[in-house]
């Protein structure tokens, strides 16, 4: 009896000092949308982690960036979903965080896959807006101080036409999500807005080529999918060599389609210098 005891203990104790933990690793993601909606193709994500390592995920959606970052600082997550921004922040902070991939998407306009997207500044076309210039004095919204899209590079936009968001425009929302703006502008609570160019192209099937598109950003690196630091380096290799593997037409992809209108196409691996453009953008 004392002999099973302490064998236990010895198992578990390496368990422990390998990384992982008897209870679900945990895949962790933002609120970027709807949370409803989003936990369905990270619950497929999860999965197929599940399937390919033999350890057990299970999917989580954040309250918001803020709470995704504490985590990851935390180490209460084990594999995370991050935007770019804070992934710069992050790394910042924490240099011992973990880089896995690069999420990446299948451009709507020209049909290549990339790690890349763009930020969207829109109106309504029944508005007559077709510049800043024309939205001044009206309500703007983005979605979420942390958000890359809905934030960071929008918002650079206008600081680089010397904008200063907040005495340009009448009323300044952060709707939290790239869906709220979507509405907001639908329903003419504001003249326009920041959101991703593929909630754009998804509101676009819904509502149809009723949107202007006013401003657009340059290429933006991808979410970054990361560890914390106490991951073993041979995990990360394992969780990376996974992601990779994705096939094009997997589940999770057409998930990603069916249920958030995102063109997922897989990971790919970069490094974090990958990310430098944006350190310069935000700088």
């Amino acid at each position: 009896m004392i002999k099973s005891i302490l064998s236990a203990a010895a198992i578990l104790l390496l368990l422990v000092s390998s990384g992982v933990r008897a209870s679900d690793l945990k895949l962790a993601i933002y609120p970027s949308n709807n949370p409803k909606k989003l936990i369905i193709p990270m619950q497929v994500m999860a999965r197929y982690l599940t399937e390919q390592s033999g350890e057990k995920f299970t999917a989580i959606v954040t309250r918001d960036y803020v709470e995704l970052s504490e985590r990851l600082k935390n180490e209460t997550v084990d594999i995370a979903w991050i935007n770019p921004v804070n992934y710069i922040k992050i790394k910042a902070e924490h240099p011992a965080l973990k880089y896995i991939a690069t999420y990446r998407e299948r451009n709507e306009e020209t049909g290549e896959v990339t790690p890349y997207y763009q930020s969207f500044v829109i109106t309504l076309k029944s508005s007559g807006i077709s510049s800043l210039e024309d939205a001044r004095g009206g309500n703007f919204a983005f979605t979420d101080i942390g958000s890359t899209s809905g934030y960071a590079y929008p918002n650079m936009i206008l600081k680089r036409k010397g904008i200063d968001a907040s005495r340009y425009f009448a009323k300044v929302f952060f709707l939290k999500r790239h869906d709220r703006v979507i509405e907001a502008l639908v329903n003419k609570s504001i003249e326009a807005g920041a959101v991703s160019d593929g909630t754009y192209y998804t509101a676009v099937r819904k509502y149809g080529d009723i949107f202007s598109i006013i401003e657009r950003s340059a290429p933006i690196p991808l979410d970054a999918i990361v560890a914390p630091a106490r991951m073993p380096d041979e995990k990360i290799l394992l969780y990376r060599k996974i992601l990779t593997s994705m096939p094009l037409d997997h589940e999770f992809n057409r998930a990603m389609q069916d249920s958030l209108g995102w063109s997922a196409a897989g990971f790919e691996v970069r490094d974090d210098r990958f990310y430098d453009s944006m350190r310069e953008a935000l700088e």
